[in-house]
């Protein structure tokens, strides 16, 4: 695997978590409690679209360029290891669900801006929900993902090993199913192990993928 490959899939890394920022700033699909606290959750429906359902195709799309460059050099590293296939099942289930929760959250506010019609407000106490459990659910994938990964880096160093540290990063993903801790880690992980991809020296990144 070359170095241009490998800084490609850090700068998406990077890249990934940084489009994703105006999703978590917009809320929590938790949050609402009430009718009411629903409704005032969609409070302009267009920017919600953009930060929630546009932007995100974006963390979704350099999301998957991250993991394919991320596997690619822990399967160079390790070889066919169980661990290695269990960040890639891990990645691919952290991004499948986290778009499945993205499109039911967005699903709202993007059909009052295309039918232009506020009423369908009242149905959204469904959809914040499906959401919720899909974000939850899919912080099992990225913890499995997290930790896989600080596996096959100390045990072949194939990035420096004080990298397998930011397994830290996956303790909050996986409770966060049980007691709702926010998801912050995942992308703080995302951002951080790319930046370690494409700040790597090229010649440490090649002889690291050869041993």
């Amino acid at each position: 695997m070359s170095s241009a490959a490998i800084r490609i899939g850090g700068l998406c890394g990077i890249a990934a978590a940084v489009v994703i920022i105006p999703a978590s700033t917009v809320g929590s699909p938790e949050a609402p409690k009430t009718p009411a606290d629903a409704h005032s959750y969609y409070d302009s429906a267009s920017s919600f679209v953009t930060a929630n359902g546009t932007l995100p195709l974006l963390h979704l799309l350099f999301g998957l360029v991250f993991l394919g460059a991320l596997v690619a050099l822990l399967r160079r590293a390790s070889g066919p290891s169980v661990d290695a296939y269990v960040a890639l099942a891990g990645g691919a289930v952290f991004l499948a669900l986290t778009a499945a929760g993205l499109a039911a959250e967005v699903a709202v506010p993007a059909a009052i801006v295309h039918f232009n019609d506020v009423s369908i407000t009242e149905y959204t106490q469904p959809f914040l929900a499906l959401s919720f459990w899909l974000y939850h659910l899919s912080q099992i994938g990225s913890a499995a993902l997290i930790f896989a990964t600080a596996v096959v880096v100390w045990r072949t160093g194939v990035l420096p090993k004080w990298t397998a540290v930011l397994a830290i990063l996956g303790v909050l993903p996986l409770l966060h199913t049980w007691i709702g801790l926010p998801a912050y880690s995942t992308i703080a992980w995302i951002g951080l192990t790319g930046l370690v991809m494409l700040a790597l020296p090229p010649k440490v990144q090649t002889e690291s993928v050869g041993a």
